[in-house]
């Protein structure tokens, strides 16, 4: 095969490659970056905005669960093989066959806190003084959620708070906090009155 032979055939692979590409949608880079401009969400949520509210009915017809929840308003980074920026959420629930409860769980992770154990998780209202609150795992022993006790006691201090830091332990972690805005909570749309 000669050098013109080669060329040619070279030059005629180009024209396919090209025509096949703007047949089949073009530039993939240029796709691939205003996918990522759209996901990106500039606009910062106002106090109070982040608590999330939720009714539903019990599967097993014993009334209605009540729930609200706030994420963690700082990310804490963990290592390998939990690694990543990840944010804490605290929900409050009334369940008819539970009762009440205080949730705190993390996206990934493992929480040192068994089913069958107390542990206890420092929790700290605006600037008080840290408590140490008694808290227990999951029944399913899933290792991202806890169960803090004292569901009274907790509420009402949150109620009169800004904001609340809770620190766990978690496995090869030590005890990170999480800080949760928790300014504006909406008791009448937490548990409407009938």
């Amino acid at each position: 095969m000669g050098c013109g032979t080669l060329i040619g055939v070279v030059f005629l692979g180009a024209i396919i490659i090209s025509a096949f590409s703007s047949i089949t949608g073009g530039d993939t880079a240029s796709q691939s970056t205003a996918s990522t401009t759209q996901a990106i969400d500039p606009t910062p949520k106002s106090l109070g905005s982040q608590w999330l509210y939720n009714l539903s009915d019990d599967a097993m017809g014993k009334g209605a669960i009540h729930q609200a929840e706030v994420s963690s308003s700082n990310t804490v980074n963990f290592d390998f093989p939990y690694s990543g920026a990840q944010r804490a959420t605290l929900t409050l629930r009334i369940h008819p066959r539970h009762g009440k409860d205080i949730l705190f769980s993390i996206e990934k992770g493992q929480i040192l806190c068994h089913s069958y154990e107390d542990c206890s998780v420092l929790v700290r209202f605006d600037d008080e003084k840290p408590t140490n609150y008694s808290a227990i795992g999951a029944a399913d022993n899933s290792t991202e959620t806890i169960f803090i006790r004292n569901y009274s006691g907790f509420v009402e201090k949150m109620l009169k708070a800004k904001r609340v830091r809770i620190a766990a332990n978690i496995y090869q972690e030590g005890t990170p906090a999480f800080e949760f805005d928790v300014s504006n909570f909406d008791q009448g749309k937490y548990k409407p009155k009938k």
